[in-house]
């Protein structure tokens, strides 16, 4: 894998979704890198959210305002009930949609169908220098023969 050509995006989702994928022992001198480094750090931060979002033993949090800065980031602010916790923190566009899919996937609602796609466009452009396999020609070839 060339972490030159890694997208960072693609990365935060990975690392966010499926943080195992990626795991630092396996793929050591890819986080020895400072822009991979710093998409590890910010999926660890957002992973944390997630958790508090979702909670254990009764103590969910729940997002109580969200707020599109200047910037572009969002502006995330949620409470802990039962631990009388608030937090609030600035994501990027992604990471924000990040944590609003995967609370609700969490939390067995529907998704937002905009946060899903720039997910899975992130994600995509993590394997964009892979070949695409033809799905139609695979498709036509396991047909059975008709007599």
């Amino acid at each position: 894998m060339d972490p030159v050509s890694l997208s960072l995006d693609g990365l935060l989702c990975a690392l966010v979704v499926a943080p195992q994928v990626y795991a630092r022992n396996r793929f050591f001198e890819l986080f020895e890198q400072p822009a991979l480094r710093k998409a590890r750090r910010r999926a660890k931060l957002v992973r944390g959210i997630i958790r508090q979002l979702v909670g254990i033993a009764g103590r969910r949090g729940q997002i109580v305002g969200e707020q599109v800065l200047a910037d572009g980031r969002v502006l995330i602010r949620f409470i802990v009930p039962e631990l009388n916790f608030s937090r609030t923190s600035a994501l990027s566009q992604l990471e924000a949609a990040l944590v609003r899919y995967v609370v609700s996937r969490a939390r067995h609602q529907a998704t937002n169908p905009d946060d899903r796609l720039r997910i899975e466009q992130a994600l995509g452009a993590l394997a964009a220098g892979l070949p695409r396999p033809n799905l139609d020609a695979e498709s036509q070839t396991n047909e059975s023969p008709s007599t």
